[in-house]
């Protein structure tokens, strides 16, 4: 990516316990620079309405081509991703007739193909599936289980939810045994998604290891190198100086036993980047995995 898509990328994310975090997902091939040479017009993004319909500069309203409709799982995400890289940024347009198509390709101000990069990062299913370079991004982000093909969607376009009412027994129930309290248990997953000069992306994967579930929580971790979060979802983020917590948003509020939620972020540092190797679930400290 050049310094400048990296300049963008840097307001993005804040809103998520663990080991070393893992290697940088490598971008796919297919990441192309196509921007017709000849195309002059730069505008400026000013409105997003979801993860791929904008506001340009001109008062013309698009709706950005190559792009499927946001996935209703991660529709919230999307539409983040999409304020993160292009609200009052530059990009190229090919509008053609606006009067006539109100769809239309979109580059960022280096050339890069908006609509392929959102594929690539998993925010975004394309919709040219006879197009070689959207089939291979959005496999590369199935594989690296980027956005929506991670947790919690899979590649679902809503998290699965059980209708079955539960079976009437007619038999009398017996006495239950006395049993223990259930026990809080949790351990954390953090890992580096995506990294550019001065700011990268990042999972941290809650994991409820004990036998209840847990409905509302708060995560929190310090960092240790002056790293900022600037964007998050499927939490609610807030920082006091190195201090970060992340709290749930109504629909990742429970995590039954065994089960998992995701919290992605997007962040900013001037140093290195070390992870964080103390994390906590409602003030209950998690190892790290």
């Amino acid at each position: 990516m050049r310094s400048s898509l990296a300049a963008t990328v840097a307001i993005f994310l804040i809103t998520g316990c663990t080991g070393p975090p893992t290697p940088a997902v490598p971008q796919p091939s297919t990441h192309r620079l196509i921007a017709p040479p000849t195309l002059s017009n730069t505008l400026t993004v000013q409105g997003v309405q979801d993860g791929r319909t904008v506001l340009l500069s001109d008062g013309v309203r698009i709706r950005i081509a190559g792009l499927a409709a946001p996935e209703e799982c991660w529709a919230g995400a999307a539409t983040a991703f999409a304020k993160a890289f292009l609200l009052d940024k530059l990009v190229k347009v090919d509008q053609g007739d606006p009067a006539v198509v109100d769809e239309a390709p979109l580059w960022l101000d280096d050339g890069t193909e908006y609509a392929l990069f959102a594929v690539s990062q998993g925010v975004l299913r394309g919709d040219s599936p006879h197009d070689p370079a959207f089939r291979d991004a959005e496999a590369a982000a199935t594989k690296a289980g980027l956005g929506l093909w991670g947790a919690p969607c899979r590649g679902q376009a809503k998290p699965p939810t059980s209708t079955a009412p539960p079976p009437v027994s007619t038999t009398p129930s017996p006495v239950p045994a006395t049993t223990p309290p259930a026990a809080f248990g949790c351990s954390v997953n953090y890992r580096v998604t995506y990294r550019w000069n001065g700011g990268f992306n990042a999972d941290v994967t809650i994991t409820n290891t004990g036998t209840a579930p847990i409905s509302g929580w708060t995560l929190r971790w310090t960092f240790t190198r002056g790293q900022v979060v600037t964007d998050m979802w499927n939490a609610t983020g807030r920082q006091y100086g190195a201090e970060v917590s992340a709290t749930n948003i109504p629909q990742s509020a429970t995590i039954p036993a065994g089960g998992t939620q995701v919290v992605g972020f997007t962040g900013s540092h001037r140093a290195d980047n070390p992870a964080p190797t103390a994390f906590s679930v409602n003030s209950h400290p998690c190892p790290v995995r």
